[in-house]
This record gives C-alpha cells, structure tokens and sequence, in this order.
C-alpha cells in the first residue's frame, strides 16, 4: 500500500554546528553510563581539559560505577594520577604533566599489549590483556575522584584502533564513514543534554547506555554537570552538507490495553551529521508479519517525534488521521510534502490505535524494512528482545487486576532531577490498580496524590508504601521496615489481602551482584539467606499473615523486593546466565513454594534460559540476569493472565530511574 503525506517542511536557515563540552565541577557530578563488560578488544578515547593547574592524586576519565566491584576489574581504569595520565592495572603513567589546556587521552587493549595514547602519541605500554567496565565518565565513587573540567567526544569501541586511526579521527566527529564504525559501542558528543540525559548515539535495546547525569551524593542539591561551549581549537566540527551517522530502530516492551490510542509500538531515531541541504524523509516501509492479527489494530500511525526521548512534539507524518494495516505498509511523501530533518538526532515514531475487541495475549510487532533519504534507502538498526509486547485487558473491566511491584531506589531521586517525575509517570502508564513500592523513602505521599490512590505506610519517610485504587484496610505487622499488609476490597465486594515485602539480603558475599566473579561457594549464599531473608519472609508469613487468613476463604498476593534468587532460575540449564553457578537450591523461593505461593512470573514463562528476566541491577549492562524483585499469589480466585518485567520507560529511548526494574502481573478475577 502506498500512501501519500501532508508533512510541514521545516526549514533549516544559517545553519551551523556548535561543539558543546560536559563540565564536571570536580566533586559532586556523577554521569553514568553502565556499560558491560568489555573483554579482550577495546579503545577508550576522550578530550580532557582540567579547570587549573592544581590536580587531585585522583580524577577519573572513565570509572565502573555502581555495583563494579568484580575481581579483576580496574574501579578507573583510565584516569590522571597527580596530573599524570595513568592505567593503575597496567600500571602505566604518562610521563607528561598535564596542564590546563585541551588534551586528548586514549586506551586501547588488543589482546597483547595495552597501550596509552596523550594527544596522538604513545606514551606507555604494557604486556598482557585486561578487562573494563565502563560505568561513569570523570568519576568514580566519591569526590576526591572526580575529575574538575571539561569533557568531550568520549568514543567506547570493542576493538582495538590503531595508533593511526586514533590520529586521524581524534580531530574531528565520527561519522559513518570511520572503517571501525560496526565496532563502535558508545558515542557521546555532548551536543544535547536534556531531561538530565545525554544520548549514546549508537545507543540500541532497551539498555542503550544514555548517560545519566546523577550526583554522588543523590539526596543533594548541589548543580548536575552541565554543558559548555567547547573552546578546543584542534577539534574540528564544520558546517557540512547532511549526512547519515546512523539510523536505529527501538522497539516498545510495554504491553498495549484493548482499546488503546496511540500506543507507542516503536521509535526510529535517526541522526544526521552536518547543517546545510538538509535531507529529506521520502520513503518508510513496515513490516507486520510477526503481529498476530492485524484485526486487532484499527490504525497504524507515524509522526516526527523531536529531537530528544522525551519530546512532545507529534506532528503526523503521510496519512492525517493514520492508516489500516496491512502486513507490508509502504508510506510515500509525493514531491511537496517531504519531510526535512533537524540537524542531530530526529525521532520518527509508530503508534497503534488497539481494537476494543482485540485477542487477549495477541503480540504485536513490527520491522522497518527501510527508510528512505533523498530517494535512498538506508536500514535500520535494531536489537532483539526477548519481551514480546503483547495485548492485555483493558482496566476498567471489574474482573481484572492489575499490579505493578517496584523498589524505586532511595525514593526515586538517583535520577537528576527529574527522577521522581519518571517515577510518577511510569506508574501512572502501567494502570495498575495496586502498587507494592520499596524505598519509598519520602516519595510516597506525591506518588499517592497525584494517582488519587489509598495508601498504606508505616511514616511519611519509610521504606515501604502500598497504593491501592480501591478502598484499603492497613493491618499490624511485627516488623514494618520488612512488612506492610492490608485487606483490600475489590469492585466484586471480595477481600483481598496484599503484603508489600522488603526482605534482608545476603551480605557476605551479596551474591545477587557479586556473582560475576569465579570461586564461590553457593553454599555460603544458601546459608546467609536462610539466616535472614528466610527467617524474614517465616516472620512475616506466620506472624503477619496466618492470623488473618486463618478459617478465611481470601486470595493473598505477596509482592516485594526478596533481595535473593529463585531455584527456578539458578537451574543448571541456565547456569551459563549466571557466570556458571548452577543448580543453586535458594531458600526462600523454595519457602514459598512449600507454603502454596505461585511465582506469577514464573507460572507464565516458565523458561528460565529464553526468560532470565533480572530485575537487578535493570540500569548496568553487566547485571542483567539477576531477578529478586517477585509478585507471588496464593488462592483459587486469582488467575495470573499476563506477567513481565518492565526494565524500560514509557516514552522510547528515555532512561529507567530505577536500578530495580518492575515487575507486573494481570490477574483475572474468578
């Protein structure tokens, strides 16, 4: 099918580029990136210009981040050691004293040799291979690391370039014309930062690396970095006619309701290089044989979508009012409604308006086979995931529940400024009736104002919070920091009881991240979580629970953050998951499943190797595997009809602000 558009032309007058730069203030600033582990083959570059002359014994260029504390891995494996570039594991030291100028700085492992690059030159090496893990940029940790100055065109590869290559491109931006390009893993220019956000360029999936731009110390006040206009001279950034960096297609893991408008089913973004003759969007060609039934769409549509994740620009592009499907969707401009871009990045976004009448469980997917720029083609790249979107019954129906379990992360403010907000929005988006929230910390009265939900927490500043769209009866507990209960009274007049759970984790080790590293003994996990998170979930069934349901015919779901496994996951089919530490009997989930609790989850994708489904740490790369965050239910009268972790925003290619990611469940009601 071909269709015709009525798109407004922007146009693009006295256009020029203008190189921006991060400016760390040298103390509290935090940008994170939570990449994974890079092994045997990669290249760190970056501009630096210190803000004096007077260096710290540390300032980090690129740092783990949280949760980095694996065997083996360098914390900053990059950085300037009293004014001296420096790689601690290598144990190499550029001999050059830094001064307050513009400076750029290299690393790259090629399996042999690591080698450390000052402004083009090699200045140390060293035999041998080692790994990073690129989580921060210019900190690590505290403030006596990090590093007071301007940053920029911070470049991450997972292969090693040449010394030639190095100097050839360390002058101006990366375009798609770099041989190494495909090897390209993280690319940040600093042009935009918006919404506390700076894009990884080549950012793909639902972990596209963006950095966050957080503080150290995340209750605090103190000014985010920020950006500036970059002075370097050596750097050259023309004006030059567009062209193609990249074009990437992201996909939506959210499930769509029946009878939703304009669901987000996916977002291209695509960045162009270059001011002048701007390109035009010309051709879009869709794929729709992997959606169940496209009697379930009424409309597909597709807009200009802005230049950043969390625009609200929508301006309707080829058909006004959007189109019926078809299996194959070929959307055409004619030669007066071409659609201009931005210098930049450029988001074009894909919605659906759902059937009211749509099948339940139906998936929903669809492909960009093309775009075309100026009459050429060009694809898109995209990374595969292993959650479907997928139908689920629309919320008023008085038959259905909705609940959504989530530990927001010391109250939702380790995302800039604007992390409760994300959290707000994100809660309100999924529908769901009731909330089991860990470390609300101080979030809970806005949360429940701004959903017009009941609420049930122990003070206005504690750990646990439970929101609930229906009336809600607070019951007693014995330990309100671990438990928070209540009898809910459903739209059937039917008692429900919900218990919000925050459990002790193991410390020694903290095998729920500590597990990247070789040699242990799962024993020593078994035992620490019989010794606390255990005896926490005994407590808070037997004291808390039993009374109530006692002689009662009343459905019980428990939800929370474990902060421990499943059996279920820790199999040895899936050992490979989790760095090979498998069969692993885990206690508590084995606690619950002995006392008659279902793992919702768990029931409806019972594959632990095709589903890990971690909910820890969901913002770091190299986490990715962990699930302690569970909805358990108990009782004939529920019937789990959808379940899934949600690890991603509402709005495309925008941040999560948790480290936790959700976890939500659809029950029917029988």
């Amino acid at each position: 099918m071909i269709f015709s558009v009525s798109a407004q032309t922007n146009l693009i007058k006295n256009g020029h580029a203008v190189n921006f730069a991060l400016l760390l203030d040298g103390n509290d600033n935090n940008p994170c990136i939570g990449m994974g582990i890079l092994k045997d083959r990669w290249t760190i570059e970056a501009w630096v210009k210190g803000d004096d002359l007077i260096w710290k014994d540390t300032e980090a260029i690129i740092g783990v981040g949280e949760y980095g504390d694996v065997v083996g891995l360098d914390v900053m494996p990059l950085q300037i050691k009293k004014g001296h570039l420096h790689c601690p594991q290598a144990n190499i030291t550029s001999p050059n004293l830094l001064d307050d100028k513009w400076h750029y700085v290299a690393l790259t492992n090629d399996t042999k040799e690591i080698k450390l690059y000052e402004d083009g030159k090699l200045v140390g090496t060293s035999k041998g291979i080692m790994s990073i893990l690129p989580g921060t940029i210019g900190t690590y940790d505290k403030p006596q690391n990090t590093f007071g100055g301007l940053i920029d065109e911070v470049r991450i590869w997972d292969t090693a370039l040449s010394q030639n290559l190095l100097q050839k491109w360390k002058n101006t931006a990366l375009t798609a014309k770099h041989p190494a390009f495909k090897n390209l893993k993280a690319y940040y220019n600093f042009d935009e930062l918006k919404d506390d956000v700076c894009l990884n360029l080549v950012g793909k999936g639902h972990q596209a690396f963006h950095m966050r731009n957080t503080r150290l110390d995340y209750k605090g006040k103190l000014p985010l970095a920020k950006l500036e206009l970059n002075d370097n001279k050596q750097f050259i950034n023309t004006i030059k006619q567009q062209e193609v960096f990249n074009a990437v297609t992201i996909e939506s893991e959210w499930d769509a309701v029946q009878g939703a408008k304009d669901d987000q089913l996916l977002k291209i973004r695509v960045v162009v290089n270059g001011a002048k003759k701007a390109l035009k969007l010309t051709d879009i060609k869709i794929d729709l044989s992997e959606t169940s039934r496209l009697t379930s769409i009424d409309r597909l549509h597709i807009y200009y979508a802005g230049q950043t994740p969390r625009s609200t620009e929508r301006k309707e592009l080829f058909v006004k009012g959007g189109s019926v499907p078809s299996r194959l969707m070929h959307f055409k401009t004619n030669d007066h409604n071409d659609y201009l871009l931005k210098p930049g990045v450029n988001y074009f976004l894909v919605t659906l308006d759902i059937n009211k009448e749509a099948n339940l469980g139906d998936t929903l997917k669809a492909n960009i086979l093309s775009i075309s720029l100026n009459g050429k083609q060009y694809g898109t790249e995209t990374e595969t995931s292993n959650i479907r979107k997928t139908i689920i019954p629309a919320t008023e129906k008085a038959d259905i529940l909705k609940l959504l379990q989530w530990n927001i992360w010391h109250g939702g403010v380790h995302m800039g400024d604007n992390g409760r907000n994300r959290i707000k929005e994100l809660i309100r988006s999924t529908e769901a009736d009731i909330i089991c929230m860990q470390e609300a910390y101080g979030a809970q009265k806005i949360l429940a104002d701004s959903l017009k939900f009941n609420m049930i927490t122990a003070s206005s500043s504690a750990n646990l919070a439970l929101f609930s769209r229906f009336p809600i009866e607070r019951l007693p507990v014995k330990e309100n920091f671990k438990s928070n209960l209540a009898i809910i009274t459903l739209p059937t007049n039917k008692n429900l009881l919900v218990a919000d759970w925050w459990l002790r984790y193991a410390y020694r080790p903290e095998y729920t991240d500590y597990y990247l590293n070789k040699g242990l003994n799962t024993q020593d996990w078994i035992k620490e979580d019989q010794e606390l998170g255990a005896e926490d979930a005994k407590t808070n069934l037997d004291t808390d629970i039993a009374p109530v349901i006692q002689n009662r015919d009343m459905p019980v779901i428990i939800a929370g953050d474990f902060n421990s496994g499943s059996h279920l996951d820790w199999t040895a089919r899936a050992a490979y998951l989790h760095n090979g530490y498998g069969p692993v009997a885990l206690p508590i989930s084995k606690l619950m499943q002995d006392r008659g609790y279902t793992d919702s989850f768990r029931k409806l994708n019972p594959d632990e190797v095709t589903h890990p489904a971690g909910t820890f740490a969901a913002i770091f790369g190299h986490l990715q595997t962990s699930r302690i965050d569970f909805i358990y239910y108990k009782g004939e009268k529920l019937e789990p009809l959808a379940s899934k972790i949600i690890r991603t925003a509402p709005e495309i290619d925008d941040v999560w602000p948790s480290d936790h990611s959700a976890v939500f469940t659809v029950f029917k009601l029988n």
